[in-house]
């Protein structure tokens, strides 16, 4: 075999498992940070269009964004809006306006969840990026074939889904891209829809604040006081390398009100992805996985912002 074609064939692997950075930005600072550090994406909010982050995560007007897409164009780098909430009918005009605007602005996608905004779209020819949140909950190939009629590019998997579980989501037929939140550090306990802002706990500790999210509260049964479970962070590893092998093409960092730990959080992220890149097989990947952070990130107990600093 010649050293070309051997090239080649290497060459296609790595395309076939390469995994891109999507993170999460509150702000141009935070852009201009990420790109300049490997992401490949970026997405943000509006404080007018609703998304399942809190207020000061969000960007305050669509001018506010047009640098981060300007600069994302510059860097030959993406830049996609939220909008990943159920709009009432009467506000359907309004979402299309802005975000056909903002598009015709450079915006790269839009990040949605409501399948009836989507169907709206479609009447409307209104073709674009259309990203399916993980708030959808499309567990299953035929979900995905409806959501595909409805005109979708990318789904981000549900975070309560085991890789082995995601293989037809992944594998599909209908040339939709896949995403997948950096369950390595963080894992969603409940269906996502059925919890604003998931934030695993293990009951032990009393969050300072928010604490009626169906995650930290004791559910009384016949055995005592039960609590939510968080899995090990073995299995988030395990799950973090599985999803990697079987070809998911984007990881997710999201929005976090406190800048540093959400930069702390992507260098670990990036870490792993080295790892994974230079072929580190399951077993060591996760001893040095856990070297690394031995613990998940409870991410429920801190939302206290902190403004980014160079």
């Amino acid at each position: 075999m010649s050293r070309i074609l051997i090239f080649t064939e290497l060459f296609a692997i790595l395309v076939l498992v390469a995994m891109k950075i999507t993170v999460g930005v509150k702000s141009l600072k935070e852009a201009e940070y990420f790109f300049a550090n490997g992401a490949e994406e970026v997405y943000c909010g509006l404080l007018d269009l609703p998304n399942n982050r809190l207020p000061y995560e969000n960007f305050l007007k669509p001018a506010d964004i047009l640098p981060v897409i300007k600069l994302a164009a510059r860097t030959g780098k993406k830049a996609f809006l939220a909008a990943n909430v159920i709009l009432k009918q009467r506000d359907y005009p309004g979402a299309l306006k802005l975000i056909s605007g903002m598009a015709e602005a450079g915006l790269s996608g839009v990040i949605l969840r409501d399948p009836a905004l989507l169907a709206y779209f479609k009447r409307k020819k209104f073709r674009f990026h259309f990203t399916l949140s993980t708030l959808a909950n499309c567990f299953n190939v035929r979900a995905l074939e409806f959501f595909s009629g409805l005109g979708i590019s990318r789904i981000v998997l549900p975070m309560q889904m085991m890789p082995m579980d995601a293989a037809g989501l992944i594998k599909n037929r209908f040339g939709i891209d896949t995403e997948v939140f950096c369950q390595a550090f963080y894992y969603g306990i409940n269906v996502d829809s059925r919890c604003e802002l998931p934030c695993p706990q293990d009951g032990k500790k009393e969050p300072g604040r928010y604490r009626d999210f169906t995650c930290l509260l004791p559910f009384k049964s016949r055995q005592g006081i039960f609590h939510m479970p968080m899995p090990h962070q073995d299995y988030m590893l395990g799950a973090f390398y599985d999803y990697y092998k079987a070809g998911v093409k984007h990881l997710k960092i999201a929005r976090w009100p406190n800048t540093p730990r959400e930069i702390d959080l992507f260098l670990k992220v990036r870490r792993l992805l080295g790892l994974l890149e230079q072929g580190t097989d399951r077993k060591v990947f996760i001893q040095k996985g856990l070297r690394l952070d031995s613990k998940p990130l409870e991410y429920g107990k801190s939302f206290t912002f902190k403004p980014f600093r160079s």
